[in-house]
Formats: C-alpha cells, sequence, structure tokens
C-alpha cells in the first residue's frame, strides 16, 4: 500500500476534535498532502520521540482523539515508549505504524531486523490491549473500523511501498511558527 492511500483512510475515520501528530519525514509529507483540517503537530528530530509526544498530549488532552502517523524507523529508535504509552493506557491514544521496512528518509537503509520484526506482538507484549498488522490493502479498512471503535490505546501496522523520499523544500513557516498555531488550534488564540 502506498503511505498516501493508508494516510487517507485514517483521514476519512477522524473526528473534527482529533488531533493528529506525525512523526519525522515521509509520514508527515503524506499526511499534508490531505490538507485534513485537524489540529496537527509535525514532529522534528530527534528520531523516536514521535510515541513519547503523542502520550503526553493524549494525557494533556483527555477529551480529544489523539492519532500518531509513524515510520517503522521513527518508532524502532525509542520501543520502550511502547511500555509508557501501556502503562499510562490513554484511552484516546491510537497509533499507524507504516512499515517499509527501511529508514526511507535517511537514504533508504534497511531496518534492523527488517521482514522480521513484528510491531503488533510489540505492542501486545508490552501491554496493549489491542495491536494489529493489516496483510494486504483490502484489509485495512475493516482493521481501521476497529482501532477507532475501541479504547485506547491501540496499534496498526500497515505494509507500506517503498517510495523515493526526497527532502521537500522549505515551507512558508518556521518549525516555531508552526508549533505556534498548533497550540492555538489546541486552545484558541489568547
Amino acid at each position: 500500500m502506498r503511505r498516501g492511500i493508508a494516510t487517507g483512510l485514517i483521514k476519512a475515520r477522524l473526528q473534527p476534535t482529533d488531533v493528529v501528530l506525525c512523526g519525522l519525514g515521509s509520514t508527515g509529507r503524506a499526511w499534508r498532502e490531505h490538507n485534513a483540517p485537524n489540529p496537527t503537530y509535525y514532529a522534528s528530530d530527534p528520531m523516536g520521540m514521535g510515541p513519547a509526544v503523542a502520550l503526553g498530549l493524549a494525557l494533556a488532552q483527555p477529551n480529544r482523539g489523539v492519532v500518531l502517523l509513524e515510520g517503522d524507523g521513527d518508532l524502532s529508535m525509542n520501543l520502550g515508549a511502547l511500555l509508557a504509552i501501556a502503562g499510562a493506557a490513554p484511552p484516546n491514544l491510537r497509533i499507524a505504524v507504516f512499515y517499509n521496512r527501511r529508514y526511507e528518509t535517511g537514504g533508504g537503509q534497511p531496518l534492523a531486523a527488517a521482514g522480521k520484526i513484528s510491531f503488533a506482538a510489540i505492542a501486545r507484549g508490552a501491554g496493549f490491549p489491542w495491536a494489529a498488522e493489516i496483510d494486504d490493502g483490502h484489509a485495512a479498512e475493516p482493521v481501521l473500523d476497529e482501532l477507532f471503535a475501541r479504547t485506547g490505546p491501540g496499534l496498526v501496522v500497515f505494509p507500506i511501498e517503498a517510495e523515493d523520499s526526497p527532502y521537500p523544500p522549505a515551507g512558508d513557516l518556521a518549525q516555531s511558527e508552526e508549533r505556534i498555531l498548533f497550540m492555538r488550534a489546541l486552545h484558541g488564540p489568547s
């Protein structure tokens, strides 16, 4: 499945009050293509911080759904965050892992244990009440329906085709400006 299709399937299931966090690189670029109206936080370095930031946001915003769109390379840099998420058990947190078996944005190097690792099994072993892997694109919709119908935390793994991932040109806003807009979207202008 292409990352843009996966992000479109997720967008179709979001509520207007849901908040989205995007991991580094290709995940954020794919999400931007959808122009979703949901408040979105685009992570920056360092790799692996997406799950911890998503946990903090889910705990700070318990009345909003929080969705983390995460790459497999990014998640593999901080698998221990899954333990913290399972321990805190935020009912409003859902994670979509895009599994293409490589560090796409960093040049396409193979992910450690590529083809052997099961992020869903790791999440279940960490204590997640629900985690699943999508085997093919046709099975994605019912699995996503279940993810969004359940109380979290939940994690779903998408098999993603390897794609070219060139760095885009600089955006119109600096990261600090994007963060201010994100905070305003959460709390309203002050």
